[in-house]
């Protein structure tokens, strides 16, 4: 099979802005107000569907704990949610989201059902992820995230034995 190469006929750089004098990257104080407001209200937006997936998500690991026929459906939703989580929460300045998100994604990453143990330490990294939503802890927090982090790792060690079993 013989394969023509078709030249560059230098379209795409022609409609490329500013491809001859470089795009410019000095912001007048009226586009960085405008960028500032962007991103605060893109973060703010975040923050308000994370709390609304958080609540989601109690209201499936309470239904996981009703009806155990649903626990694989619920496994699921809660480990595609916790990695959305994880991806999103150093993007909008909160490493703490990202931190927690994925110490729930690795616990639940093997698992094929959840047990009353593990539907605890699920719950646990929920409540852990809506305080650092609701009370807009950006950074990596102070003592208290030091507690909390401390708290999940205990909880995590204590149902490892069982997530093996499980």
């Amino acid at each position: 099979m013989r394969r023509t190469i078709i030249p560059n006929r230098g379209d795409l750089k022609r409609k490329a802005v500013n491809y001859k004098t470089g795009l410019s990257l000095k912001l007048d104080d009226e586009l960085r107000q405008k960028m500032d407001a962007l991103v605060q209200n893109s973060t703010a937006q975040f923050l308000e569907e994370t709390v609304q997936s958080l609540k989601m998500l109690r209201d499936a690991l309470g239904r996981a704990a009703a009806d155990p026929s649903s626990r694989h459906e619920v496994l699921e939703q809660i480990r595609e949610e916790a990695f959305q989580i994880k991806g999103m929460g150093g993007v909008f300045g909160y490493p703490l989201l990202t931190e927690f998100g994925k110490s729930l994604h690795d616990f639940l990453k093997e698992l094929t059902d959840l047990d009353e143990l593990q539907q605890e330490i699920v719950s646990i990294h929920i409540d852990t992820l809506y305080v650092v939503v609701t009370h807009k802890i950006a950074g990596s927090g102070g003592p208290l995230e030091a507690q909390l982090r401390a708290s999940l790792k205990a909880a995590i060690d204590k149902a490892k034995p069982a997530a093996k079993a499980g």
